[in-house]
């Protein structure tokens, strides 16, 4: 009984240590009575265990109540505060009022960033108008961000130039934090872009300023990191009208230099080696990786973009943007606006190369806006040039130079007078650049639609014909047009298997084929081109041949190849086009190669085919051959070009920024136009 007894004391004990003092005061008083009236009734002797057991209890207790005390008067550990509670705290703080900072009458708020506030304020000591940048009241908590800012108006103040915003202090009073810059009176050029004020000729005095003050920035070795349209101001009153430049030589300013870094970046910048926008951002910069001034020609390059075309060239959400600026180049300005002069065109393609080495310095790029002629629209006539169709609501036709520059573009999709109500299926020019155009129409009930668009070289419409039907001049799905070296036009129908002849101005002048097996018949026919000499030739798909016909729609010949090995049956061919020698070009899909064939019908030479992203192997390849025998070839549906040295040597691969619908070359000689798809 009396070991059962210690035991429940002790647990009770140990118990009482933690229960609130009124419990521990209350079940103590009770166990004094208790003890008190056992001592009465059984004695001290039988008392004496039960006593000692309540007395060890007792002094437990005090000892026990003693240690709380002490821990009670002793401040708790200090946990990190939260991003809220700092916060709150920051929102808390007394005497945080921006209108008092030490020496400067604030006037006004003029703008807010996502960290910080600027104010105009008049210095007391002289009266200068000054711009005083604030922290939010809920960053002042942020021992990060306030070195950060801090280190701005550091690195701002070693910088003296007159397209640099000046900062000529920097200081804090209790939580209160500013800095004093230099105040600029205008807008900044992010308003320009989003109001479409910029022509090329501003845009290159806007650009000429900024590299001026960029130059300056990295002479000092110094990393802006944070180039885009709202850190670049013009002055109000800035723009010339009756002057060259446009701009005086003051009006543009350079700003916030929050995050920008030496060349050996220090912890603090490495941490925030993301910091900035992405959509500005430079590749190597995406990635997290050491910057250096090349960084910035980049971002400025994205800026250059955005002012000739005012459209950013990358779009998304922040982790979509951060893949393209690593992965993914933009479709050049000329792409989008055709009014963008070349040499600008291709200077900021060269400024926004994913490879650092690739980039031009600020020197060239100051020489490149010194020397460029604005007039070179890219307009000249070329010798040859790749025609395309492509799948896009504007500029669905387009003509590119032998490089894949875009060399103009016309035709949009819509039911405006003169746009196209689908992408044409297929296209050729004749011997004065003018277009045709296939475009499969037909609505049940309606009978006035025309397939075949007659088109101005610059884009106005002449004149169209070949209604919906089975008759003469009629068709069922125009898939292919070409152009004789006469101006005659020769249109294949998928779908009747009929090539019809027409003159130039869209009259019916004969027609051959039909269904079968071959010799002047076809098998699910896709393609026809026409050669410098007029035969004409019909890539016979179902067949698996290639027929060769005489002007006036007489069989002549065909080619085919033989599977190899074990194989039996004709090699699968999907595309064709023959140069202006009578070469003849045809794509083996079995042996994923292009032949070439000589006029007297030898194989003279291979060109490997390797498939592409984006390729499509149930699709036709698109040939063509320009004046200097380089062959181009396009798969339907891609969005790029191989050109092939004629040694059969992969020469470039072209974006064409849209799928392909169908492409061919265009070539223009002296006393000959040839057209080949």
């Amino acid at each position: 009984m009396l070991w059962l007894l210690l035991a429940v004391t002790v647990l009770l004990i140990v118990w009482l240590l933690q229960a609130p003092g009124w419990v521990k005061a209350s079940i103590f008083a009770i166990g004094g009575l208790l003890v008190a009236g056992l001592l009465a009734l059984s004695g001290a002797d039988r008392a004496l265990a039960p006593t000692a057991l309540f007395a060890l209890a007792l002094a437990l207790f005090v000892t026990g109540g003693q240690a709380t005390s002490r821990r009670s008067r002793v401040a708790p550990r200090q946990r990190k505060a939260s991003k809220t509670s700092r916060k709150r705290t920051a929102r808390s703080a007394p005497g945080f009022d921006p209108m008092e900072v030490p020496g400067y009458e604030i006037l006004e708020k003029v703008g807010s960033g996502g960290m910080a506030s600027v104010y105009r304020a008049r210095k007391l000591a002289g009266g200068q108008i000054v711009a005083l940048k604030i922290p939010m009241e809920q960053y002042v908590a942020d021992a990060k961000f306030i070195r950060r800012f801090h280190r701005e108006a550091e690195v701002a103040q070693r910088l003296s130039h007159v397209n640099i915003v000046r900062t000529f202090e920097h200081g804090s009073l209790g939580i209160k934090h500013y800095m004093v810059m230099e105040f600029v009176k205008g807008r900044s050029l992010e308003s320009y872009v989003e109001a479409a004020e910029l022509d090329p000729e501003l845009v290159v005095d806007v650009m000429t300023l900024v590299v001026n003050a960029l130059q300056h920035i990295h002479s000092a070795g110094i990393i802006h990191r944070d180039i885009k349209p709202a850190n670049i101001m013009i002055l109000e009153g800035g723009i010339r009208r009756d002057a060259r430049p446009r701009l005086a030589p003051d009006a543009v300013k350079l700003m916030d230099f929050g995050i920008a870094g030496g060349k050996v970046l220090s912890r603090l910048t490495m941490t925030g080696a993301r910091i900035g926008t992405p959509v500005y951002m430079s590749p190597e910069q995406a990635r997290g990786l050491k910057l250096d001034h090349r960084s910035d020609i980049y971002s400025l390059g994205l800026v250059f973009y955005e002012m000739l075309t005012g459209e950013t060239a990358f779009k998304g959400g922040y982790e979509v943007i951060v893949h393209q600026q690593i992965f993914q180049s933009p479709p050049p300005p000329r792409q989008l606006n055709l009014g963008v002069p070349r040499v600008l065109d291709e200077l900021v393609m060269k400024m926004i190369a994913k490879d650092p080495d690739d980039r031009p310095s600020l020197e060239e790029v100051q020489a490149a806006l010194s020397g460029a002629d604005l007039s070179d629209d890219g307009q000249a006539e070329l010798p040859s040039r790749i025609v395309l169709t492509v799948s896009t609501r504007q500029g669905v036709l387009r003509v590119l130079d032998p490089h894949g520059a875009l060399h103009a573009s016309i035709g949009d999709i819509g039911t405006e007078p003169g746009s196209f109500s689908a992408a044409p299926l297929s296209v050729s020019l004749d011997s004065a650049g003018n277009f045709y155009a296939a475009v499969f129409e037909y609505q049940l009930g309606q009978t006035e639609h025309r397939m075949i668009h007659k088109l101005a070289p610059d884009g106005r419409h002449l004149t169209s014909f070949g209604s919906y039907g089975m008759k003469a001049g009629e068709f069922l799905y125009p898939v292919s047009l070409s152009v004789a070296p006469d101006d005659t036009l020769y249109v294949l129908d998928a779908e009747s298997h009929i090539v019809q002849r027409f003159d130039s101005e869209g009259v019916f002048l004969s027609r051959f084929g039909g269904r079968g097996e071959g010799r002047g018949l076809f098998n699910d026919p896709r393609s026809l081109v026409v050669g410098s000499d007029g035969a004409i030739y019909v890539l016979d798909y179902g067949n698996r041949q290639v027929q060769r016909f005489s002007p006036d729609g007489e069989y002549q010949t065909r080619w085919a190849f033989k599977q190899g090995g074990e194989q039996q049956g004709m090699r699968q061919l999907d595309g064709l086009t023959v140069d202006r020698e009578g070469n003849l070009f045809i794509s083996d899909a079995s042996g994923s190669k292009v032949r070439k064939v000589s006029p007297e019908g030898k194989l003279t030479q291979s060109y490997a085919l390797e498939t592409l992203h984006g390729d499509s192997g149930e699709s036709l390849l698109d040939l063509g051959v320009d004046e200097q025998g380089n062959l181009y070839a396009a798969r339907r549906g891609g969005q790029t070009i191989r050109k092939y040295e004629p040694t059969g040597q992969l020469l470039a691969t072209l974006e064409t920024y849209a799928p392909v619908v169908q492409m061919i070359v265009d070539v223009r000689g002296v006393e000959e136009t040839v057209s080949t798809a």
